[in-house]
């Protein structure tokens, strides 16, 4: 049987493009600017609230100024409460004049129940 004196090369290369895989795919990339403000936003959002999934930017252009609150669909939650904490969450971490929209997540399209412009 003869071997190729390429054959030997063999195992070193899948060797090194799985560690490259590998090293690409563990790497997170940090939270940080407008991406961290609107970590805060969620984290104190979902603090006790069991139905908000979380806040996100609603586009994903650089400076946006929209805030998409995703819920739950639950009974007797006043939303336009829940949209006026969230601007005065985006005003203590530096986000001003935030178009805030609460979104009922689950359902085809979207339902917006309540809309409020920050000041």
């Amino acid at each position: 049987m003869k071997k190729s004196k390429y054959s030997i090369l063999l195992l070193p290369i899948i060797v090194l493009l799985y560690a490259a895989l590998y090293i690409a795919t563990s790497y997170s990339v940090p939270c940080e600017g407008d991406c961290e403000k609107v970590s805060k936003i969620t984290e104190k959002l979902r603090t006790n609230k069991s139905y908000v999934y979380g806040a996100f930017r609603c586009t994903y252009f650089q400076g946006s100024d929209t805030l998409c609150i995703y819920v739950q669909d639950t009974i007797g939650i006043d939303w336009n409460h829940l949209a006026d904490t969230t601007c005065l969450l985006a005003q203590e971490n530096g986000l001003f004049q935030q178009k805030v929209f609460v979104i009922k997540n689950g359902t085809f399209p979207n339902d917006t129940v309540a809309r409020k412009t920050c000041p």
